[in-house]
């Protein structure tokens, strides 16, 4: 039985681009623009406030509201036509700074450290600053083209359609006949959002919409966007785009000390790393994870605090989005070292600690990465944390580069069965080996010509039936592993995994092969192979799916062409007793053990009305 991953990642606020606040602008369409697109671009051009009016805008700084999931406050945008662009919200419970910069680009998260920039969202930022500045237009990186005609707001609108590389598209909707424009769509990465625009003014000849409103794929990602004021060539100097000399310090290290003593750790499962420490002065076991977007607490635990949770932003989790309300004043206290206060998502964690079999009352997130030097030793079973700023390696392990992913989390490269190498997220929170998105499992093939059963797992967001093969091979920073079990893609989940944006993600059932040092502020990792380094990987060969419920195991999941479905196990049964040993709210290790036993194995299964069940364990895929 492979345990789900623990992703409460993406809470980020999805702030309107530049592109939807700024008038679309061009001078006439060059030879890359059809006739009849730049007809109707020409119409719009003139209804906007015609082109030498939108040409002489140099610089824009927009001063307002916005209000999205139950949260409302301060929103401040400014731009320059070179390329520059500033965005800072102030949410109360959270606040957050994204900027470009000509070749930089950063973000100030929820914390206040400074990140990299997404180096894809980066892209996308840079497209909508271009179409804000008129590059688009000139057919300069995009296909220009008239998608036909849609209703929209009891109108009919001619829809222009501009197409970018990897199949990102911007739609703006314009009446053929007057320009008007009240309309647009951008559909990035597979994910539609569409905006209305109304309350025009003109500001410096050029018409600008005083309220945004936009509308995701789901009621948690809506927002109103109410500009106070628009000011066009006021003049923004390079100081106001720089990056902060220094990050926020959100981490204290005991006084006087670089690194904290190693801490012990328990590796639940052989891959969920628990430590012990306190939240608010209550002791309580803390789960790190490099792939949740912030720290995250369970309802319960926010309660038993005494923590008011405001708003409902949204968690993209494995199983599916959900939402994630907002504190702030959460401090934790772990290994010495005092961490915050910060704010923190709170999320109903219980469903996902009765699948890894127990409870995660807190999940400790990227802050911690972004601060210190995480050095986490899995073979040894412990960890201690290092000032980044005199960190210094020399030890006998390899470097392995970090990539800026979405929202301050990293991606890094791996080659599987000999394949060029391909992006992948680093997620000590996902308790599998590998999974492999859908995109890049069907351009490889994966799935065809081996053994392919599924598996029942998930995360934040719920739970989620995937295909599970062996992969030949996998190698990672010259690494090669052999017999890697994956699970790939469900395809019917809008969850953080449906993307195109990297080709897999790697979890703790490969880190956990090495003694890995986290090194962020130097973009790499250093990784040092364990004892165990080429063993079999552990792989359920039972085909059972079982999970606590009143006071038995349930059985969830039985796996196709397992020893359990040809045992005729069905969904519903209850397990009172793993070979003579009692179910309990523990279950997780006993399972671990003899899950994972050699082929050939005989289990002793114990049902809730007392008779007794045999299962010979085998390896199914």
């Amino acid at each position: 039985m492979t345990p789900p991953s623990l992703r409460p990642r993406r809470l980020r606020v999805a702030l309107v681009a530049v592109a939807a606040l700024l008038p679309l602008a061009a001078p006439a369409a060059g030879p890359a623009v059809p006739p009849d697109a730049a007809a109707v671009l020409e119409k719009h051009a003139a209804w906007l406030g015609g082109w030498a009016a939108l040409d002489a805008v140099r610089d824009v700084a927009f001063e307002g509201t916005v209000r999205v999931s139950g949260l409302s406050g301060p929103l401040a945008v400014i731009a320059r036509r070179d390329g520059r662009q500033r965005t800072a919200v102030d949410l109360k419970v959270m606040k957050s700074v994204e900027t470009l910069a000509g070749t930089d680009a950063w973000e100030q998260n929820a914390s206040g450290q400074v990140e990299e920039m997404g180096h894809d969202k980066a892209a996308s930022e840079r497209r909508a600053l271009d179409r804000a500045f008129q590059r688009h237009l000139r057919g300069d990186g995009v296909a220009v083209s008239l998608a036909g005609r849609e209703e929209r707001g009891g109108r009919a609108w001619t829809v222009v359609r501009f197409a970018y590389p990897g199949g990102d598209t911007y739609d703006l909707f314009v009446d053929p006949e007057t320009g008007e424009s009240a309309w647009s769509r951008w559909v990035a990465d597979g994910r539609t959002r569409v905006t209305k625009r109304s309350d025009f003014r003109t500001v410096n000849g050029v018409r600008f919409a005083f309220l945004e409103e936009t509308e995701g794929e789901t009621a948690r990602q809506a927002q109103t966007v109410t500009w106070e004021n628009v000011t066009v060539n006021a003049g923004l100097d390079d100081a106001r785009f720089a990056r902060p000399s220094a990050s926020a310090s959100v981490v204290r290290l005991p006084a006087g000390r670089k690194a904290t003593d190693w801490l012990a750790v328990d590796l639940h499962q052989k891959r969920y790393v628990y430590l012990r420490g306190e939240v608010n002065g209550v002791a309580t076991d803390i789960v790190l994870d490099s792939g949740a977007g912030m720290t995250v607490l369970d309802g319960a635990l926010a309660k038993e605090l005494g923590l008011r949770v405001e708003g409902e932003l949204e968690a993209r989790g494995t199983g599916g989005n959900v939402g994630a309300g907002i504190v702030s004043g959460v401090t934790v206290k772990l290994a010495g070292m005092e961490v915050g206060p910060l704010p923190a998502a709170v999320i109903d964690l219980s469903g996902v600690g009765r699948r890894v079999g127990r409870p995660l009352p807190v999940i400790l997130g990227k802050e911690i990465f972004h601060a210190l030097v995480v050095d986490l030793d899995y073979p040894g079973s412990r960890i201690r944390f290092l000032d980044a700023a005199s960190f210094r390696y020399d030890g006998p392990g390899r470097k392995l580069d970090l990539i800026p992913a979405e929202d301050g989390h990293k991606s890094l490269r791996l080659a599987i069965e000999g394949g060029e190498p391909v992006v992948v997220g680093l997620d000590t929170g996902q308790g599998g080996a590998l999974s492999v998105f859908r995109h890049y499992a069907d351009e490889r093939g994966f799935l065809s010509g081996r053994p392919v059963s599924e598996r029942r797992g998930g995360g934040v967001g719920g739970a989620t039936t995937m295909k599970v093969a062996t992969l030949r091979s996998v190698t990672i920073a010259g690494y090669e592993l052999k017999g890697v079990p994956a699970a790939f893609q469900a395809t019917d989940v809008r969850g953080a995994f449906d993307t195109k944006r990297q080709e897999g993600n790697l979890g703790a059932g490969i880190l956990s092969r090495f003694r890995v040092l986290f090194d962020y502020g130097r973009a790499c990792l250093w990784l040092e192979p364990g004892a165990d380094l080429g063993a079999p990987f552990p792989k359920d060969k039972s085909g059972l799916v079982l999970g606590w419920a009143d006071g038995a195991l349930a059985v969830e999941f039985v796996a196709p062409g397992s020893p359990a479905a040809e045992a005729g196990w069905k969904e519903g049964e209850r397990v009172a007793a793993l070979d003579g040993e009692p179910a309990t709210a523990e279950w997780g290790r006993v399972l671990t053990r003899w899950s994972e036993a050699k082929a050939g194995t005989t289990v002793r299964l114990t049902l809730a009305d007392g008779t007794e069940r045999v299962l010979v364990l085998k390896e199914y895929y």
